[in-house]
């Protein structure tokens, strides 16, 4: 039909489109895609995480100055990359816990016997879940 809904939201989009292209503007609002460029720099695997302490997260008992993490951001930082970070501050003696973390040996075992776990089980610090000790395996960095 020719007054249908449809059509006026073809027209209001096919508007819209033609506006854009006749003054070469991209479709994202220019504020989004700067805005994406900084929050990728500050972006981490942290962000995001449902183990993340944040304003965000409300599983959470403290809350984070965190950019990416904060409600207003959240949706736009989204998907965007991680950061490139340069420099790597692994100890000197990475595992990998069968969950894909990545932690300390010496430390994870201290952290484990501190809080009372039985000889030859580990306890990840982020997540709370408890492995054994065969189940972990030692990361070599290339």
């Amino acid at each position: 039909t020719m007054y249908s809904q449809s059509r006026w939201d073809y027209l209001a989009s096919l508007f819209v489109k033609t506006h854009h292209e006749l003054f070469s503007l991209p479709a994202r609002p220019l504020l989004h895609i700067a805005l994406s460029a900084g929050l990728s720099a500050l972006k981490t695997p942290s962000c995001h995480s449902q183990y993340a302490s944040s304003s965000s997260n409300a599983s959470s008992s403290t809350t984070s100055v965190c950019p990416i993490c904060s409600t207003e951001l959240n949706d736009l930082a989204r998907n965007v990359p991680y950061a490139h970070h340069t420099k790597s501050y692994v100890e000197s003696d990475p595992i990998v816990l069968p969950n894909g973390r990545i932690y300390g040996r010496d430390r994870l075992l201290q952290m484990s016997a501190k809080v009372g776990l039985a000889d030859g089980q580990v306890k990840d610090p982020t997540t709370q879940d408890i492995f054994d000790e065969s189940k972990i395996r030692k990361v070599y960095i290339s």
